[in-house]
């Protein structure tokens, strides 16, 4: 089977717990998967460009990325977070290479519009949507035996770099590499109801009906938004599972059990 897992949050700046997460995929590889991970690292951006005093802006879940601002995201996605799970993998005898969009013009983008804004559209700067892309690198790399880590850093046809909301790029990820299942791991343990319960299954229809009473809301929304991505173009079901759940990767692909939200 063939993996794309979405690591993000906490999972990032938490060395034990991150320790915890590669090693749950190296046993899935070992078990016969292919994994390929997709990061964001949002809490890392927002440290160094308050280190930078360079002021953040966010509109419907996402982040305003002027120039400035765009230069952060690729030098802390593209280098530190990207190189320190790379690290890791390594550190635990895996095998393992770090990629952007740009390798290999492996997924390109293109500047980001919501298709739900009033005119005038909101102009959210150097914020990508992945467009088209070319699984060749990673296909590489897994025939090989690497685990291709890659932060959510897409490249337009005019070389210019695009910050891309990191579940978007999972499930355009998950898409273009003809993955089997596509898993969000996140800070909370899935998508939660009214009364912060999690909702164990949701399709498209339910989705829009939390998010217009304002129960899906923030980051949540572009979660939601890839995951029906995902399962329009394709995919048969997403997961969204709590990262912090002992082994919880084996447990929701080897043992089956419904942990999480599954979106059909």
């Amino acid at each position: 089977m063939r993996l794309v897992v979405k690591l993000g949050g906490s999972l990032l700046t938490e060395p034990g717990l991150l320790h915890r997460i590669v090693a749950q995929l190296l046993g899935l590889r070992r078990r016969g998967h292919q994994v390929i991970v997709v990061h964001g690292g949002g809490k890392q951006i927002k440290h160094y460009l308050k280190e930078l005093r360079i002021p953040t802006e966010s509109h419907r879940g996402l982040r305003v990325t002027d120039p400035e601002t765009m230069r952060v995201v690729l030098m802390v996605l593209g280098g530190l977070v990207n190189k320190n799970i790379v690290a890791v993998f390594n550190d635990m005898e895996g095998r393992a290479v770090g990629l952007c969009g740009a390798d290999g013009s492996s997924f390109v983008a293109h500047k980001y519009q919501d298709d739900q804004e009033e005119d005038p559209p909101f102009d959210y700067g150097q914020v990508g949507e992945i467009s088209q892309g070319n699984p060749a690198l990673v296909d590489l790399l897994l025939e090989n035996n690497y685990c291709p880590i890659i932060a959510c850093v897409g490249v337009g046809p005019d070389a210019t770099f695009y910050n891309v909301n990191a579940d978007e790029m999972a499930s355009a990820v998950a898409l273009i590499c003809r993955a089997d299942r596509l898993i969000f791991l996140t800070d909370v343990p899935g998508v939660l109801d009214a009364s912060r319960q999690v909702i164990p299954r949701l399709n498209r229809t339910e989705m829009e009906r939390l998010r217009r009473r304002g129960v899906i809301s923030e980051g949540m929304l572009p979660k939601t938004r890839a995951c029906e991505r995902a399962i329009r173009e394709g995919l048969s079901q997403v997961n969204i599972v709590g990262g912090r759940e002992e082994d919880c990767l084996v447990r929701l692909l080897e043992n089956g059990e419904p942990l999480g939200t599954a979106i059909h």
